[in-house]
């Protein structure tokens, strides 16, 4: 039995990125998310892929270290048991492993899947389990 709340969205990488640039929606779907007592899923890949876009930029680089320890996340590890069926979706992603881990986690908990890229997942993601959020200012 785990005391971990139920993963109710998640983010993929472009998520994370707006996040970092400042735009507000993602922290309003996390603070109503955690309002249910329920979390925001952080792929770690996701998580990487978003950093490394971020290099030179402290503040969203600083962004980004506040986001995982905000009431209503949850870091979604990429671990041995994950790393197969994780793989199972890379085909469909056109190798991008950041977008096949947020897209398994997404499946995986029957999650809202979060993303600025909504183009690049639609094949992957029923529409109405979609949440667009903006890549540049609203």
């Amino acid at each position: 039995m785990t005391d971990l709340p139920e993963i109710r969205a998640v983010l993929d990488r472009s998520a994370i990125q707006s996040y970092a640039h400042g735009h507000v929606h993602v922290g309003e779907v996390i603070t109503e998310v955690a309002d249910e007592r329920a979390a925001v899923g952080i792929p770690a890949t996701a998580l990487l892929d978003a950093h490394a876009r971020c290099v030179g930029d402290k503040v969203a680089r600083a962004r980004l270290d506040v986001l995982i320890h905000l009431p209503g996340t949850q870091m979604l590890d990429l671990t041995a048991e994950s790393a197969g069926p994780i793989a199972d979706t890379v085909a469909f992603t056109g190798g991008d492993l950041a977008r096949s881990h947020a897209v398994w986690a997404s499946l995986t908990h029957a999650a809202v899947y979060l993303t600025a890229e909504p183009q690049e997942s639609a094949r992957l993601i029923a529409d109405d389990r979609i949440i667009v959020v903006p890549a540049e200012d609203a």
